[in-house]
């Protein structure tokens, strides 16, 4: 693909109705280019990787640090705040980069964890506290705007998420989702899998993510994939 073809794909995919589905090719195809760097062959035609940061810091809101806009007001900032999940863990978390705008991430993210149609107690699945989780995990990493105040929603869903735990068992995945998917409560590989991730993130935004035993791999690691910079000149 070449620079122009990404963009014009970057263009084309539905910001305003579907940030998620738009989000998610992103991170797929940053986590592809990753890969190809990885193996030692060309990311795509040259200046594609270029482009792709290039056309995200230029079209990211300034007032919300998002891409794309909330779909409906029924539907508020879910797809908006799991969109940049998507898209930030398979490009700037992944490439080793700062998030522009990281206060307003803050300010909308937690505006967003407060909406209890997803975050009640009972209603939360491992997808909405991750893109949650993350987003504020990662928007710290850069700023302590707010740090009390997301520190206390940590906090919070880290009690809950640890008292879901079965012995032997493992974690569910939650309630379903938006879109009525899900793999259930029942505990599973992908619940325990994903909420083993969400309790380290949320146990180090609360600052004792030193008393677990564990620290996440491979997708849902904290640690960027690549240095910053995306190949070494020759």
């Amino acid at each position: 693909m070449t620079a122009g073809q990404l963009l014009a794909r970057l263009e084309s995919l539905p910001w305003r109705t579907r940030t998620w589905s738009a989000g998610a090719w992103v991170d797929c195809w940053a986590t592809g280019a990753h890969r190809n760097l990885e193996l030692g062959v060309q990311d795509g035609e040259p200046g594609a990787l270029e482009a792709l940061f290039g056309w995200l810091t230029t079209r990211v809101d300034p007032w919300t640090g998002m891409w794309g806009t909330a779909g409906s007001p029924a539907a508020d900032r879910l797809q908006l705040v799991n969109g940049y999940y998507r898209l930030t863990r398979g490009s700037y978390a992944q490439f080793g980069l700062e998030v522009p705008y990281a206060e307003r991430v803050v300010d909308t993210v937690l505006a967003h964890g407060r909406d209890q149609r997803w975050f009640a107690a009972g209603r939360e699945n491992a997808c909405n506290v991750l893109d949650v989780a993350h987003p504020l995990w990662l928007a710290g990493r850069r700023s302590g705007h707010r740090a009390a105040e997301v520190r206390s929603w940590a906090e919070e869903q880290l009690a809950r998420a640890l008292g879901r735990w079965r012995d032997g068992a493992g974690f569910g995945f939650g309630p379903a989702g938006e879109g009525g998917g899900g793999p259930g409560r029942e505990p599973g590989l992908q619940g325990t899998e994903m909420w083993l991730a969400i309790v380290w993130l949320l146990a180090d935004l609360a600052g004792v993510a030193d008393r677990l035993a564990y620290r996440p791999r491979g997708v849902h690691r904290p640690e960027p994939a690549r240095s910053p910079g995306f190949a070494t000149p020759r």
